[in-house]
C-alpha cells in the first residue's frame, strides 16, 4: 500500500509565510497547509493561537533521504534568521492523507456575505460556528491545494472584506499577483465587470484559470507577467496581496498607485505590523492616502486611495 510524507513545521504568523512559500515546491499539487488553533473566524487579536503549523505532503515515490536532507537543510538555513525548528516527518496512508487534507477545510464566512465553499462538500454544510451559506451569499467554490489562495489565511481574508466593502457594479479590477485567483473570483461575482489577473509564477496563473472556470467565472482576462506589462491606465480597484518588500518598491519604482483611478481603490496586504510604518511612508511619498486600516492579529490591509491632484491646500 501506498503512503504520504507528511513533513510539519511549527512557527508563527509571521514565519509561517516564509516556511509555507519554500516547501511549496515539493509540495504535490503546490499543496500548503496551515493549521492555526483556536478560532478562526473570530477577528480579535487573540482568537488564535500564536503557533502556526505549515504542512504540505508528498506521495511515496517522491520521498527520498535526498528530499528529507534537502528540506531540513534549507529550513536549518532559514532558522539562522529567525527561529524555525527542524520539520517533522510522519507517513500517511492514502485514506489517512485525503482526511488530513480535508479535515482542514470547512465552510466558513468572510465579511458580511463572502461564503468560502470547499468544492466536495454540499451547499448546506454547516460551518463550525454553526452558520450557513445564505441565498444571496457570495459565494467561492475553492479547492485545497491552492497555498495560500484558500481563504483561510488572514491576508486573503482581510482582502476579501476590503473587496465586499469597495467593489461596486461594473467596476474595473487589475490583481498584481493573483496567486489562486480567489481575489479576482471574488471581485466578478461582486459584480466587477472588466478583471485582469496576472502573477510571475505560470502554476498561480494556471491555478487561476481553473478556479475561475470551477466558479463559473469565463470573461476574466489571465496571464503570466509583471506589473509593467499592463498598460498604464487607471482601475476602478487595484488590489495587491503580496509581502510589504515587495510592495514598497512597485510604490516607489513601478508607479502602482497610477494604475488607481482618480476616484479608484489600492487595497494591499500581506503587511506584518511592524511593517506598516515602511509602507505608510511610501503610500505618502507615492501621492496616495490611508483611508481604512483592517488588522487581524500581526497582520495588516490598508484601502489606500489617491490623493486629488487639485486638493486645495
Amino acid at each position: 500500500m501506498s503512503y504520504w510524507l507528511e513533513v510539519s513545521v511549527l512557527t508563527d504568523g509571521e514565519g509561517a509565510e516564509a516556511v509555507a512559500e519554500v516547501l511549496r515546491p515539493f509540495a504535490y499539487n503546490d499543496g500548503v497547509v496551515l493549521e492555526q488553533l483556536g478560532d478562526e473566524n473570530n477577528p480579535a487579536h487573540d482568537a488564535l493561537e500564536t503557533a502556526v503549523t505549515v504542512k504540505i505532503y508528498i506521495p511515496e515515490a517522491e520521498d527520498t533521504p535526498q528530499l528529507r536532507q534537502r528540506l531540513e537543510e534549507i529550513l536549518y538555513h532559514m532558522g539562522r534568521l529567525y527561529p524555525i525548528p527542524p520539520p517533522t516527518f510522519r507517513k500517511l496512508e492514502d485514506e489517512d492523507w485525503a482526511n488530513a487534507w480535508k479535515a482542514h477545510y470547512h465552510p466558513f464566512r468572510i465579511g458580511k456575505k463572502v461564503w468560502i465553499q470547499p468544492s466536495w462538500l454540499e451547499r448546506d454544510e454547516v460551518a463550525d460556528d454553526g452558520d450557513f451559506a445564505q441565498p444571496d451569499d457570495v459565494v467561492l467554490v475553492l479547492d485545497p491545494g491552492m497555498a495560500f489562495g484558500t481563504g483561510l489565511h488572514p491576508t486573503t481574508q482581510m482582502c476579501l472584506q476590503a473587496l465586499e466593502n469597495v467593489v461596486q457594479s461594473g467596476d474595473s479590477v487589475l490583481d498584481v499577483g493573483t496567486g489562486s485567483g480567489i481575489l479576482s473570483i471574488a471581485a466578478a461575482k461582486l459584480g466587477a465587470a472588466r478583471i485582469r489577473a496576472f502573477d510571475t509564477d505560470a502554476l498561480a496563473v494556471q491555478a487561476t484559470k481553473e478556479n475561475a472556470a470551477q466558479n463559473g467565472i469565463i470573461s476574466m482576462q489571465i496571464h503570466q507577467g509583471v506589473l509593467a506589462d499592463v498598460p498604464l491606465t487607471g482601475w476602478d480597484i487595484v488590489v495587491v496581496n503580496i509581502l510589504a518588500h515587495v510592495i514598497v518598491p512597485m510604490l516607489e519604482n513601478d508607479r502602482l498607485l497610477e494604475y488607481v483611478a482618480s476616484n479608484g481603490k489600492l487595497i494591499l496586504s500581506g503587511i506584518i505590523e511592524e511593517q506598516f510604518g515602511v509602507v505608510e511612508t511610501a503610500v505618502v511619498q507615492a501621492g496616495g492616502q490611508i483611508i481604512e486600516k483592517i488588522q487581524v492579529r500581526d497582520w495588516i490591509c490598508l484601502i489606500v486611495s489617491p490623493e486629488p491632484k487639485n486638493a486645495p491646500a
